[in-house]
């Protein structure tokens, strides 16, 4: 009975190490979401326009009090407007960006994974976040 529990741990514990392994690796906010919401968010979403009192420039920004509630909801994703909002139909009305081409499904799904990871965001140059030069 004894080798039967040790037997049947092992192999849980291996299992369980095959499944971390090859889960999707940490999303990276200066190389996956930076990108996303400098070429698709803070064109509309800066301190200029502030459309939807939103502000994506920084954390701090991104992150303060709107009437409308918040916009990202770290470990939840289903419950932050900044994922919802990229789910909807195009012609919904909330939906975004309200302009312009939809963000790929992949990069909604690796927002959707940044969010549920916690939704780290760093601070200083790392985690400031300009718009996107417009090629001519």
């Amino acid at each position: 009975m004894k080798s039967y529990l040790l037997i049947t741990t092992a192999l849980l514990a291996s299992a369980a190490s095959h499944l971390i392994a090859a889960g999707d690796p940490p999303v990276d906010f200066v190389k996956q979401i930076k990108p996303i919401l400098a070429g698709r968010c803070v064109e509309c979403h800066n301190s200029e326009t502030l459309l939807g009192e939103l502000n994506l420039q920084s954390r701090e920004l991104a992150f303060r009090k709107r009437s409308a509630g918040p916009v990202i909801v770290p470990k939840e994703p289903e419950k932050s407007m900044l994922y919802l909002v990229l789910t909807l139909p195009p012609k919904d009305k909330k939906a975004m960006p309200a302009t312009g081409h939809r963000i790929p499904k992949d990069e909604v799904n690796t927002m959707r994974q940044w969010i549920a990871e916690g939704a780290n965001w760093p601070d200083g140059k790392d985690g400031a976040v300009a718009a996107a030069r417009k090629k001519p």
